[in-house]
């Protein structure tokens, strides 16, 4: 009978994997450039592609980029990182797995306040127009993106930018805030042009029309079909080898991967690990993966009837075998996470903390100490999703030690008025971080705005903890981020399951298109084998 339930998981499992085939809700560095490929001679594949020298890019991607600049009043969205990160330049580069290093940017220096970041430009760079950028740029274009709807979110803690000179800028935070350069480096650290935004009116025009330093000048997008991508042959790291990158829209994923595979596609994004690894029996495919800055965790909750036993919720952490999740919704890929961080993240701990491990006496043990009569416990989930199928594994494992486990699965929507409400006993969601930081896992915790009957016992002392670790600079934060993350873990909060992931399928006669951890592509990087 066990042996039945497995096959019927797993053929579950199998089923929703196909189904999400597309971008998750989604998905570091662990596994970055960590690539497949069939092997030469390889019978699997049924098609052929070509491999001669070429010098432009197709790829395929079902989300389509809208808003090409991210100061603007409307946003942007991790889709529009595809133009973004191509078109734009930052002070700082963050690199697919999670590094940051320098760009604009020569060098800074971080006063021993931490409130002031002094920043020396690199002379001599280009906007696409042929004028030379500046530190009145550079001011002009923080200013902006600080007053915009995602400001607060990125350039947390930025009070004012001063110009020193033309290569010197000065940024000054109301208070410190150790995550700040990974904003500088955020798609909102794209560098505008003051004199080319005000020439051509202002947002819509830039909108309509975007120029930046990068490495590609922008040439036109057509909604709904693809946008077009022209190398900047002024670019101060040097011209691209690629010329013309398109960015082909395909809302299909079937279609997507018979266009790579017929050579209509050069590049696919982020399609699902059950799709890549069948790419290894297809000649001339390749595919990678990296983690990403998302974690998937199971978030319990504490308040009400069971939820509000201790030792109920020590069980539900015991009972989780987390390598069986991950096999079955991963293919064993993914990173297993014993906190709820990522291990790309700056302050991320690595001495000092205190993890569980599958035991599934133990959880039985831990339930007979407990209050629990066999009353139901529901795992909210969104329905249609990997994390639908994670849920129906945990389902099974609390069954195995007594736990009468339902799956809620949901609409997006719907999950999201029910989280946000802590209308739960448990759910699964994947919480990700633009900012590659520790600072994110605070995310979870919102004790100065939820229902007062609805927080965590430790809450508050837990934001506490991460507001002292994310003033301070270096591994004086660890200690306070090391405390927390014990917290969190003794009091049974919430159980960690893996680290996303972010994925690329390519020709695999193309070098260099490796997974981001942000899901950007950077096809400067991008070449064709000759």
């Amino acid at each position: 009978m066990k042996k039945k339930l497995l096959a019927a998981l797993l053929a579950t499992v199998m089923l929703l994997g196909i189904s999400a085939c597309g971008p998750q809700e989604p998905a570091s560095s662990a596994n970055a450039g960590n690539t497949q490929s069939s092997a030469p001679g390889s019978q699997g594949g049924q098609s052929s592609m070509p491999v001669q020298a070429k010098d432009s890019v197709v790829l395929a991607t079902s989300g389509e980029p809208i808003r090409f600049m991210a100061q603007s009043s409307q946003s942007c969205s991790g889709d529009d990182n595809l133009v973004l990160s191509n078109v734009y330049d930052c002070l700082l580069f963050l690199e697919p797995d999670g590094e940051l290093t320098p760009a604009l940017a020569e060098s800074y220096e971080v006063s021993e306040d931490g409130l002031t970041y002094t920043w020396h430009l690199r002379k001599g760079v280009k906007f696409h127009d042929g004028s030379e950028m500046t530190a009145e740029d550079v001011k002009f274009t923080f200013d902006l993106g600080g007053a915009g709807p995602i400001g607060p979110a990125l350039f947390i803690n930025l009070e004012s930018t001063e110009v020193i000179d033309d290569s010197t800028v000065v940024m000054h935070l109301s208070a410190p805030y150790a995550a700040f350069p990974y904003g500088v480096a955020s798609r909102l650290g794209g560098i505008i042009s003051k004199a080319y935004f005000d020439k051509v009116g202002g947002e819509d025009g830039y909108l309509a029309a975007p120029m930046g330093t990068g490495p590609y000048k922008f040439v036109e997008a057509v909604s709904g079909s693809h946008i077009t991508l022209e190398a900047f042959e002024d670019y101060w790291r040097g011209p691209a080898p690629i010329k013309t990158a398109t960015i082909q829209i395909v809302a299909d994923t079937n279609t997507q991967v018979l266009g790579l595979q017929n050579g209509d596609y050069d590049a696919i994004r982020n399609p699902s690990i059950e799709v890549c690894t069948r790419f290894d029996n297809v000649d001339n495919v390749s595919w990678n993966y990296t983690d990403s800055t998302g974690r998937i965790t199971l978030y319990l909750g504490a308040w009400g009837g069971h939820n509000w036993d201790l030792n109920f919720r020590r069980a539900v952490q015991c009972a989780i075998n987390k390598d069986d999740i991950n096999t079955a919704t991963n293919s064993g890929y993914a990173t297993i996470l014993d906190i709820d961080m990522c291990p790309m993240y700056g302050g991320y701990p690595t001495e000092g903390i205190e993890t569980v491990k599958y035991d599934p006496d133990q959880a039985k043990a831990y339930l007979a100490q407990s209050s629990y009569n066999n009353e139901p416990y529901s795992i909210l989930v969104q329905s249609g999703t990997t994390y639908e199928a994670a849920a129906k594994i945990i389902q099974a494992q609390l069954m195995a030690v007594g736990i009468n486990c339902q799956v809620n699965a949901v609409d997006g929507q719907t999950k999201t008025s029910l989280q946000t409400n802590r209308d739960f006993d448990a759910l699964i969601g994947e919480n990700l971080s633009s900012l590659v930081d520790a600072d994110g896992v605070k995310s979870f915790f919102l004790f100065n705005r939820g229902d007062p009957s609805r927080l965590y016992e430790r809450e508050e002392e837990l934001c506490d903890l991460f507001a002292q670790g994310a003033t301070l600079q270096g591994d004086a934060r660890l200690p306070y981020y090391v405390d927390a993350c014990n917290i969190i873990t003794e009091e049974a909060y919430m159980v960690p399951l893996y680290n996303g992931i972010i994925t690329v399928a390519h020709n695999a006669a193309l070098q260099g298109a490796d997974a981001h951890c942000l899901g950007n592509f950077n096809f400067y990087y991008w070449s064709w084998t000759k």
